[in-house]
This record gives C-alpha cells, structure tokens and sequence, in this order.
C-alpha cells in the first residue's frame, strides 16, 4: 500500500494493486459519512472489437460497450440493482466514448456492496434469453435520443466533423446493430476488456485504509484470458473536417447554432501535457469567448444569442473538439459572426490581468470540487487510466501563462472547423 499526502489541499490517497493486476485507489475523506465507490472498463463506443487467440481483429456491432452495460446488471433474469437498493446503496452505470463506469453510493453495507460490485463488474451471468429481451429497451432507449432535436444536432455535427473516427457512430449504436447482438459477442468483448489488469477502482471514503485493503484482497478475481483489446489507432483521420456546414429541418420552436473545431491531437504528449493543452484552452475560450466576455456581451446585446449559448471541449489522447452554440433567432447572422471571431483569434488581446482572474476561478471551483465526492471519484478515473493524478492539476494551472493560451489559437483553422444549423421545420 503506497500513501499520497497533498499538504496543499489536505487531501491523503492510498493505492494498491489487489489479486490479478487490479489497481485501487482509496481516496480518504475522514469524517464523511457517505462512500462512493466506481469499477471503471477500458471499454467504450470507440472501441470496434477484439484481438482473438491468433492475435487476429474481430468486429463487432456499434453500441455494444453500451449494450454490454446494460446486461452486466443482469443474474440469472433478476436485476442486481434491486440487491443494492436492498443494502441502502444507489447504483448506477455510464458509457462513454473511450470506457464503461458504475458506481454506487451508500452509507452502509459498504464492504458487501463493494463485494456485489466486484462480481458482477467481473463475473456476469446473463443469458442469450436476457440479450433478446434487451434488444427492444435499448431500441427504445435510442428512439428517445432521436426525438431530441439537440441530440440529433450533435450528433450530425459530430459526424461532419469525422471522416472515419468511430466517435461518429452513436454510443447507443443503431437499430441493426443492436439486432446483431448476440451472447457468445458480448461475453467475449466482456473477456477482451473487463481485465483486473485493465480496470480501476476508486474508492471515495472515510474507511480505515489498511483494513478496507485487506478485506478487498480476499475476493478472488479472474485470470486475465487470451483474449485482448484491439488496439485503438486511428490514424488515417484527416485533420480538416469531413463536412463545413449542413441545415436541418427539426421540430424545434427556434433556430438554433452548434459550431465544431476540430483540434490536433499530438500522440506523443504525456496525460500531463494533454491537461495542460486542455486547460489552455478552457481558459483562451472562457476570456475571449464565455459569458464574461466582451463577445458574448455584444452578441446577446444584439439577440444574436440567448441564455442557452454554452461552451464545451473534448479532449482525449485519440480525439480532441471544441463546440458552441446557442439558440437564435438570428442563426445565420450569428454563425458568421462567430466563425470570424474563430478566424481572427489569434489577433484578440489578451491580458494577464484576465489569465489571473480566470486562474483564481478555476483554481476556486478546484478546491471546491473536492468535497463533491461523486465528480472527484469520476475525476479521478479520467485521469488514472493516463497514469495521471487528479491532484496534480492545480501544479499544471499553475505553470499557465499567456504563451500556452496564444499557442493554442494557431491549432483553430478554417478547414476545421464545421457547423449545424437547425430551423424548425415548415408547417
């Protein structure tokens, strides 16, 4: 067991490995009397497939990280999380992009959910009769996101964006592929990816850090199998974007605005260098284009926008894209005006005066975030899966200066940069 004590933030976490490769995390939080306890898999919407036995790539159908979640909750046709409420713990699950996470929160019966946790994460128990009746709640699941025209609106921008990044395809997955799910598919991905070696647990808690360990390594684990990951790397994705502009006709009341920058994505750079870029570059757009900002001041000024304008940035080692938009009842006029201030931002002031207050904030909403035991646990698994501490942000906001942010107003150029315009559609 290896201790970490941050004397800056008054924050101490215990690591350790447990039985088969599976690292641990404790974050202490004496005199907390809640837990909050994630199992996170490298396994996401990107991830196409498998290498089998031979070394050799198998495909798999879109939206199986997500199915695959779905069905982990199954044994033998009951629901586990029926067993969690039971011991007063809220469970949950989420797919993302790039892997799989649940988590529960409780303040009681810890260890045994814990344990609950564990071995449904490792050993699954569904059945081919439980795929099949799945197929139609996740059928329905997406015909709910593609009834949301804002949805739909992202997603188009994200496939105009893309050529062949499979963060084009929809998380959920789409009709067909949801059909060709099958259990021999599933178990297998489920083989290749949810790996002790592979996978994180963070522990949010006040509990003793030795003993909590030492009850953890009595449960046994799988041996990692012959089965692995198929290695993730697209690199035949073209910097420019597949698609400048496209309209839609959707059943909105007002036109709305959602602009994509495609950002550079350095395979090369540590997690550390990854956050310090994304930092940069939350901070250039929080000064030159948030709500504080003399931009947004002009444009709602002018109704070009209104209070559902918003920012926000991926930035991952395999992608990396940067979205605003707002509702508008000037939509073409504000789309200009935005994609020339986009053009020109390398030619608007900056000021220090302006890096150190956004400093302040940011460095503010840090230590804030610490006593939101929830976003830290998550916070935490982002990060580890780069061998990266959370903690260790507030070292990398410090080294900051206005020479990072101007860099990052070279990476924004007009060929990567696409839009989606939404109208509502003619009665």
């Amino acid at each position: 067991m290896k201790k970490h004590h941050y004397p800056k933030l008054n924050e101490t976490i215990y690591e350790t490995t447990l039985d088969q490769g599976l690292k641990t995390i404790l974050i202490h939080k004496p005199g907390f009397a809640k837990t909050y306890v994630s199992l996170s898999a490298p396994l996401g919407s990107i991830h196409q497939g498998y290498l089998d036995q031979d070394n050799q790539k198998v495909k798999t159908p879109s939206g199986l990280a997500h199915f695959l979640e779905h069905k982990i909750f199954e044994n033998e046709a009951r629901d586990i999380s029926k067993d969690f409420s039971l011991d007063e713990a809220q469970i949950n699950a989420f797919t993302e992009h790039h892997q799989t996470t649940y988590l529960f929160s409780a303040t009681n019966h810890i260890i045994t959910n814990t344990k609950r946790l564990i071995e449904m994460f490792f050993y699954p128990k569904f059945s081919q009769k439980g795929v099949e009746k799945e197929k139609d709640i996740i059928k329905e699941e997406l015909n709910m996101h593609l009834d949301d025209p804002y949805y739909l609106q992202y997603q188009r921008l994200i496939k105009n964006i893309y050529h062949h990044h499979p963060i084009k395809e929809d998380i959920l997955g789409t009709e067909q592929s949801i059909d060709a799910m099958d259990l021999k598919t599933l178990k297998t991905m489920h083989q290749a990816y949810y790996q002790p070696q592979a996978s994180q647990l963070i522990i949010v808690s006040a509990m003793e850090p030795k003993a909590l360990f030492e009850t953890l390594n009595t449960i046994k684990l799988p041996q990692n199998t012959a089965l692995k990951p198929w290695p993730f790397n697209p690199s035949d994705e073209p910097s420019s974007v597949a698609k400048s502009h496209e309209t839609m006709a959707l059943d909105v009341q007002m036109p709305s605005v959602l602009l994509g920058i495609k950002l550079p994505v350095d395979k090369a750079a540590t997690q550390a260098q990854r956050r310090k870029d994304k930092i940069a570059l939350t901070m250039l757009f929080d000064i030159l284009f948030g709500k504080g900002s003399d931009l947004y001041e002009t444009w709602i000024s002018h109704g070009l926008i209104n209070d559902s304008y918003g920012l926000d940035i991926a930035y991952e080692k395999d992608f990396a894209y940067l979205l605003i938009g707002s509702e508008s009842t000037q939509p073409q006029k504000f789309l200009k005006a935005l994609q020339k201030a986009l053009l020109e931002i390398a030619q608007m002031p900056l000021q220090s005066e302006a890096l150190n207050r956004i400093k302040k904030g940011m460095h503010g909403s840090f230590i804030q975030g610490l006593d939101n035991m929830e976003s830290l646990a998550y916070q935490f698994c982002e990060t580890l899966v780069d061998d990266f501490i959370y903690y260790d942000t507030l070292d990398i906001l410090n080294t900051i200066e206005l020479d990072d942010l101007k860099r990052q107003c070279h990476h924004i150029q007009r060929d990567q940069i696409a839009s989606v315009l939404v109208k509502p559609k003619a009665v």
